[in-house]
């Protein structure tokens, strides 16, 4: 069988973890930032760990940290970009989630009820100015901190001798 490498094991994955956010959203009508979201960590993790695997028993690694690490990483940060590219998509296709989140956030504020409506406006603009690069910032810090953490431990167990 012929060695896939991690980029197009990164693109591979990204499709499948794009179709299942699409899915669950749109199909299932999960929240976007709800407990759906787990299912698409658990297959990011799985999709660096199949990467990891599948360099092992390809017989190119010389069975070093680096190298595992190397070929993970160019999975993950793969899959980090098409997410990031997904993100900025979803969102723009979906302004009823920013709208539903100001809503929200003007609510908690007049509850509290130390704020003028002029400075609850403000705040909702504040809130759409900076919500996109917000969102897309979150998925790229919580992609590339949890495919890192997944690639050293991963590496760190297939060094292991037996």
């Amino acid at each position: 069988m012929k060695y896939i490498n991690a980029t197009y094991k990164g693109v591979i994955s990204s499709i499948v973890l794009i179709l299942v956010s699409t899915v669950l959203f749109y199909g299932f009508h999960f929240p976007e930032n709800g407990k759906s979201q787990y299912v698409v960590l658990i297959l990011f993790i799985a999709s660096v760990f199949w990467t990891l695997v599948s360099y092992k028993l390809s017989g190119y690694s010389n069975n070093s940290f680096k190298d595992y690490f190397a070929e993970a990483f160019k999975a993950f940060v793969v899959i980090t970009l098409f997410m990031a590219v997904f993100s900025f998509v979803f969102y723009r296709m979906n302004p009823q989630i920013l709208n539903d989140a100001i809503i929200e956030n003007n609510n908690l504020i007049l509850k509290e009820g130390n704020r003028t409506i002029a400075e609850i406006e403000e705040n909702s603009n504040k809130l759409r100015s900076i919500f996109m690069p917000m969102m897309i910032s979150i998925t790229i810090i919580k992609f590339l901190f949890l495919g890192s953490l997944v690639s050293m431990v991963g590496a760190g167990f297939l060094i292991q001798k037996k």
